[in-house]
């Protein structure tokens, strides 16, 4: 897919398609603008999940999702704005599931990457 084409709006469901106009001022984008928004940005974004941005990737890489020999037919540009994306999105479940344990579980301790909850907090746990 050419980066200055159209979005293929026609080809994502109608739900989606509304977020992505709206993103856009009712405006059709083209496949570059839809890519340079950040999978964090799609996700603060009303009407746009997990799922849904997966059905946007589906649309801007539809070779990453037709197994793994797809892969091995990117270049290595490609691959690497794949993984750059992979990462963005992974820090972005990553600071959503903290910031929901964080709420969930009172004041939590970063030991070695990991949320804990602090001792005394532990011992309260363990007694009920």
């Amino acid at each position: 897919m050419q980066q200055a084409e159209f979005f293929p709006l026609d080809a994502i469901p109608p739900r989606v398609r509304r977020a992505i106009l709206q993103e856009f001022q009712g405006r059709r984008p083209t496949v570059q603008e839809v890519a340079q928004i950040s999978d964090r940005h799609w996700l603060a974004t009303p009407e746009i999940g997990p799922s849904t941005l997966e059905k946007i990737h589906e649309v801007l890489h539809p070779q990453t999702h037709q197994g793994d020999g797809a892969l091995s037919k990117m270049s290595d540009a490609e691959l690497l704005d794949r993984l750059e994306s992979l990462q963005e999105e992974l820090r972005s479940i990553r600071h959503i599931l903290e910031t929901r344990i964080g709420k969930t579980s009172g004041k939590l301790l970063r030991v070695q990457g990991r949320m804990h909850p602090l001792p005394d907090e532990e011992a309260d746990l363990r007694s009920v």
